[in-house]
Formats: C-alpha cells, sequence, structure tokens
C-alpha cells in the first residue's frame, strides 16, 4: 500500500503528498521531492525510503533536527499509521493509503503546546533532553535617541562604518548582508547573526539575512532556532536584550535555544516612524567570550541606524514601485487610446464630434466607427461595467469583436447578437457591457438603433425642434448577461439639421458636492437648447456637466459621441 504525508501547519497546510517513489527527500532545494519553502529546513533536511511495505525516515544533517512524536531521530527510524514528522516548524503527518478528512484537525499543537496564530517566530519542535532554559542579562531602551556611548574606540569606528556604508544603497539585498558582515568583524565571537524584517505590520518576521561564520553570508542559509520569547519581547516593548544560558528561568520556559548558544544579543530595528520593523540578533557558543553590556550597547548603536536605513530604504522602493506602476499605467493608456478611432468618419452630408475622457489612468468606455462594405456607417459606443484595468482590458477585446460581427453580419441585430454570445465568459466575474449600435445609411439618411442595456440615443430635430429618446421599447439586457437574449432595432430618418447625440453614463450621472446627479433630463433640456452645429453642441454638453460638478473628481468614464446632418447653405 502506498504512503501518503500530510502538511498540517504552514502556508501549505492540508496539503497531501503521495509517497509513490522509493525514496523521497523533504527539504528547501526546489529540486527535493517534497519541497517545504521554509528557511527553517535545511535544502536538504530528511528523506523517506520505502521497502516493501515498510517506510523509513532519515534526517540528512539537518541544522535543526528532525523529529518523530517529539523525539528526535539519530539514525533511521520506521514509521507507524499516524506518526507526527516536525521538521522544526513544520508538522506533517505520516499515513499509510491517504488521511482522514477531519472536521477540525487535532494536531495543531506541538507536544501540547497550541501554536499562535500570530507569532512573528513559529515554535521549534524540540526533545525534552534538547531544552535548556535562559535568563536575560539585561535589557536597554532601544529607542533611536538611545546614546551613542561605546566602551571601544576601535568599535565606534567599526560602527561609524557602518552608518557611511548605508548611504551607499538603497537595496536591501544589499545593505543588510554587509551590515551583518560588519557586526561580525565587531564581535569576533559571534557565530550566526540574523536580520528578521515583519513582512507587514504586526505580521511574521522573516530572514532579510543570515550569517553563519561556518559558511557563506545569505538570506537563503537555513533559520537555526531563536528565542520566540524574547523576539515577541523585544518588537513588542522596543527593547534590546541580553541573555545568557544560566539555569531555571520560568519566564522564559518556552524558549527555542538551541542548547550550544552561550550567549545572545536581539535588538529592535526601530525606524524614524517608532514602529519595530524587525530584529537583529547574534549569537555566540564561546563561554569564555560572552556578549557584554557594552556589547549590547553598540548593537543598539547600529540598529538604530539601520532601522531608519530599513524605514528609508522601504519608502524608496514603495516610490519606485508607485513610478513604475505609473509609467506602466501611462503605458496602457496610451495602448487603449489606440484602440479607439483617430480619425473621424468622412461622409458626404454629414459631420461627427466625439470626445473620451477617463475616470482613472485606463477606462472601460468604449466608441468606434466602422465602415459597413454597402457603404453604411456603424457608430458604436460601450460601457463595461466596473473601472481600472480589467474593465479596460475587457473594452480592448471589445473593440476588435464589434469590428469583427459588424463586416460579417447581415444586419445590426444579427451582428449584437453574434458580439453577446462572443462576450459570453464565465471568467469574466459576471462582467457585461452596455452597448449602443448605430448604423447610418447615407443614401437613405436613415439611422437604425440597436440598444443592449445602454442610454438611448438622443435625435433633436431642427424642423420642430422636438428633442426624442429613440428606441426605448427595443432596448435589450447588456451583451455579456446572457446568451439566448433576443435584440431588436428601431429606425428613424435624419433630416437636414437633425443632431443625434450618443453617450454613457459618466455624464448622466455625473455627481455634485451635494450628491445630485446630472440626470437625463437635463442632458436633454441642455441639448435642446444647444446650436445646431456638433462640434459646438458637444462641447457645450460637456462644459455644463463640467459647471456642474464643480470641483468633485471625476468618478466615472466620460464618452460622448454627437453626430447629424448640417442645415443646408441659405
Amino acid at each position: 500500500m502506498l504512503a501518503s504525508l500530510k502538511v498540517l501547519t504552514g502556508t501549505s497546510a492540508g496539503k497531501v503528498h503521495s509517497l509513490d517513489l522509493d525514496q523521497a527527500v523533504l527539504g528547501r532545494n526546489s529540486f527535493c521531492d517534497i519541497v517545504i519553502p521554509v528557511h527553517s529546513i535545511s535544502r536538504q533536511h530528511a528523506r523517506i525510503v520505502r521497502e516493501g511495505e515498510r517506510y523509513f525516515l532519515e534526517d540528512m544533517g539537518s541544522l535543526n533536527g528532525t523529529f518523530v512524536n517529539g523525539n528526535r531521530i539519530s539514525g533511521r527510524t520506521e514509521l507507524r499509521d499516524n506518526d507526527r514528522i516536525h521538521l522544526y516548524e513544520v508538522l506533517l503527518s505520516f499515513h499509510f493509503g491517504r488521511p482522514a478528512v477531519a472536521a477540525t484537525d487535532p494536531t495543531i499543537t506541538a507536544h501540547g503546546v497550541t501554536l499562535p496564530k500570530f507569532d512573528p517566530l513559529a515554535p521549534p519542535v524540540m526533545s525534552e533532553e534538547d531544552k535548556r532554559p535562559t535568563t536575560i542579562v539585561n535589557t536597554l531602551d532601544a529607542t533611536p535617541e538611545t546614546r551613542m556611548d561605546v566602551g571601544s574606540a576601535e568599535k565606534l569606528r567599526a560602527v561609524l562604518g557602518i552608518t557611511r556604508n548605508l548611504g551607499m544603497s538603497l537595496t536591501l539585498d544589499e545593505f543588510l548582508p554587509n551590515i551583518l558582515d560588519s557586526l561580525f568583524t565587531i564581535f569576533p565571537q559571534a557565530e550566526r547573526g540574523y536580520v528578521l524584517l515583519a513582512d507587514q505590520p504586526g505580521g511574521q518576521l522573516v530572514p532579510a539575512a543570515i550569517k553563519d561564520r561556518r559558511s557563506e553570508s545569505g538570506s537563503s542559509l537555513t533559520l537555526a532556532p531563536i528565542s520566540r520569547t524574547i523576539a515577541v519581547r523585544v518588537m513588542n516593548e522596543g527593547k534590546a536584550i541580553l541573555s545568557t544560558d544560566a539555569g531555571d528561568d520560568p519566564e522564559l520556559s518556552a524558549s527555542i535555544l538551541e542548547a550550544s548558544v552561550c550567549s545572545m544579543m536581539t535588538v529592535p530595528l526601530v525606524g524614524p516612524s517608532r514602529k519595530s520593523l524587525g530584529i537583529i540578533h547574534i549569537d555566540t557558543t564561546d563561554a569564555a567570550r560572552r556578549f557584554s553590556q557594552d556589547d549590547l550597547e553598540v548593537l543598539i548603536s547600529v540598529a538604530t541606524v539601520v532601522g531608519q536605513a530599513v524605514e528609508h530604504a522601504r519608502v524608496h522602493q514603495a516610490s519606485l514601485k508607485l513610478d513604475r506602476h505609473q509609467r506602466e499605467l501611462s503605458t496602457a493608456r496610451e495602448v487603449q487610446l489606440h484602440f479607439l478611432p483617430q480619425s473621424r468618419p468622412n461622409v458626404a452630408g454629414y459631420k461627427f464630434f466625439d470626445y473620451y475622457r477617463a475616470a482613472d489612468d485606463v477606462g472601460g468606455d468604449y466608441f468606434g466607427y466602422v465602415a459597413l462594405p454597402d457603404g453604411r456607417w456603424a457608430i458604436a459606443v460601450g460601457d463595461v461595467s466596473g473601472k481600472g484595468v480589467s474593465a479596460a482590458l475587457m473594452m480592448a477585446r471589445l473593440c476588435s469583436e464589434v469590428r469583427y460581427c459588424l463586416v460579417t453580419s447581415a444586419s445590426p441585430v444579427e451582428a449584437v447578437t453574434r458580439l453577446n454570445r462572443d462576450l459570453i465568459d464565465p471568467t469574466l466575474d459576471d462582467r457585461f457591457v452596455t452597448f449602443l449600435l448605430g448604423v447610418i445609411d447615407p443614401a437613405k439618411h436613415t439611422l437604425t438603433v440597436v440598444n443592449a442595456g445602454h442610454m438611448p440615443p438622443i435625435v433633436r430635430s431642427w424642423t420642430s425642434g422636438a428633442v426624442e429618446q429613440i428606441g426605448i421599447s427595443e432596448a435589450s439586457p447588456p451583451l455579456g448577461f446572457d446568451a439566448a437574449s433576443k435584440f431588436m432595432s428601431s429606425t428613424v430618418s435624419i433630416e437636414p439639421g437633425d443632431s443625434i447625440v450618443m453617450y454613457t453614463d459618466g455624464i448622466s450621472e455625473a455627481t455634485n458636492v451635494d450628491e445630485q446627479i446630472y440626470g437625463i433630463k437635463r442632458v436633454c433640456k441642455t441639448i435642446a437648447g444647444g446650436p445646431t452645429d456638433v462640434e459646438r453642441l458637444g462641447q457645450l454638453l460637456l462644459d455644463d456637466v463640467d459647471r456642474f460638478v464643480a470641483n468633485q473628481p471625476q468618478t466615472d468614464d466620460i464618452c460622448l459621441l454627437v453626430f447629424g446632418r448640417p442645415r443646408p447653405a441659405r
């Protein structure tokens, strides 16, 4: 029978791995058979060997050890059904076959200690003989006002050197490893050093730089255990702590220090905002050269300037990201505008005006002109639900679909019906398009309209002065709403001097400071009293909308088309 491993804790909790190989290596490296991307897991941490129907677990010389049911293993250990395997803070369960599905999993505790949801460091897994209590020797305030009084001129020069070097880079990945290199020069007894940064305010501490004197520096090294209790206290209280192995201390009975550590210093990184950004931790196993209070003051001095540099670097990176985002949006806007018409139709006896203004960098409104093979012209206006990049992408798709459906369909109704079917897509999160299609026949001077959930076009008659919304009774649901939707058309004559207005709700739903909307009635009133020239009429409507909203920010995309037959000259 094949066996399996179920991950019980961490970001991959709930994932099940089938053990269908004769040997499965567990580790942090991407080429492992079971990848566990956690810094406390060694690159190749342990392996499970299958011999017939028996499975054995072996540690592969990992830094933090491998545990079965709370006991650290040193050799090959046979696994039994429901055994609990700890690879530092990652907890897994071994099963013959597939694990049973349970409503609640009781294995959210490590040897009786519940795993806290929001601890900055996950708790370790240690056998009883590995636990050794620690004593806090001293704590110091670590605010940015802490004095720079250090006991050694040589160490002071090193601190000043760190300060100078910080000004050479604003990239965390570059200057934080250099900080650890300098600290190992200042403290020759140091054997391990970490810079851990909170991934978000109040979030987990994650390695930003790691140094082990026995190997190269780098955040790719394995993170060995440090004191969860001390890390929480340093982050929450902003205190720097000097601690050492020294007998039983009930306050730190949950300490997760390795037994070999004799002395350690843990200090907070506090920036100008006075928020704890992370910690610097260094430790030593040399009992003859434990860290002193003077050493702690030196580390506080370093952490003070490093904390400021970290905050400045994050602000700088956020600024660069924003600049890059703005550049990308600017490029997207240019690309989107290229989808829209670059010129107006040249149709004998007709004039056209159009205007487009997105509420954001990119918009979801659409308009287009399409010359049809028989000399007619299609004029389309659309409004994609939503705003921003996703709406803009849908708008770009609409541009190409409209043109294709129009030139391959026999009638406006057939074109809109095909367009509706093409836009039905379950991956679009219920996004739909209000759409208005008008087809001008210059030979017959008629306008055929198909309306899919959009504001009806407005026709102003020059002969009667009447303003009328056309095709209201023939309107259908928006595109992309229902593949079975039926569409209808209506046709009106275009007389000399008549003007037709097509627009999106960025005009009719524009809001002023009193939260009043401009409204369709005011649109009709403005058109009724406007000039006969289509460009002047369109500009009049836009100016009136701007006066109405005053200094209120634009909340929706605005698209306006006005066209008509000029009056003959007398």
